[in-house]
């Protein structure tokens, strides 16, 4: 299964071990590249991020009960969704609760300066109570003084305008839609109809990206 690739059905002569031998190693290879990442998926329906929290928060303090004290809690308030048209119609769109859905096609676009004022209101009840921004920030001639620039004035708003007791995640993945997009035309090259080949500079460059894209950066910003 991880493979996506059968092995013994062309073997006549019952079993063999050479096909079990390479399948093996070629385990093996990609275990020891990609590490814990190389695994079978579990099937588990996706949860509930405040409910995430709290369950790590008993669990390290050796609680049991379900309203003990965390640092996230479930506040009244509007569920603000802000990103690209593709992000926000795949994620935005099915989050329960969802109360005000913006568009921001970059981070260059003045809608990106809503985030801290969603959450910066002085009046509680018209401050969001949750807030999930995903922003893209594209430059094709590789300068990023004006992106930076910009993500620079979001943080200081966030740091100086948003009370220290809202909690705030910011992670920063670099070309997740490149690896994306590489990774569907591996696999449709992957499929017997296909006719053209995946080179092997190809890979090197889905390789490159992917591991990109997993090499986050979190910042934790408030009270914890």
């Amino acid at each position: 299964m991880l493979l996506q690739k059968k092995i013994q059905n062309g073997c006549t002569s019952g079993h063999c071990s050479i096909e079990d031998a390479k399948a093996a190693l070629i385990l093996a290879v990609r275990r020891a590249r990609r590490g814990d990442s190389f695994r079978l998926k579990e099937n588990s329906k996706r949860q509930n991020i405040i409910s995430t929290f709290q369950k790590i928060n008993r669990e390290a303090s050796g609680q049991n009960k379900e309203d003990s004290e965390c640092f996230v809690e479930r506040k009244e308030g509007s569920c603000v969704c802000i990103g690209d048209n593709d992000w926000i119609q795949k994620y935005a769109q099915s989050a329960e609760g969802s109360h005000h859905v913006l568009g921001c096609e970059s981070i260059m676009n003045s809608m990106s300066m809503a985030i801290p004022s969603w959450l910066s209101s002085e009046q509680s009840s018209k401050r969001a109570g949750f807030l999930w921004a995903s922003l893209q920030c594209e430059d094709n001639r590789g300068e990023w003084k004006n992106e930076v620039k910009k993500l620079d004035e979001i943080l200081g708003a966030l740091v100086h305008r948003v009370p220290f007791y809202i909690p705030i995640l910011i992670v920063c993945q670099q070309n997740y839609k490149k690896a994306l997009q590489l990774k569907v035309q591996r696999k449709a090259v992957q499929s017997p109809k296909a006719s053209s080949l995946w080179t092997t500079s190809q890979e090197e460059e889905y390789s490159k990206f992917v591991e990109q894209a997993r090499s986050c950066e979190a910042i934790w910003i408030g009270s914890a």
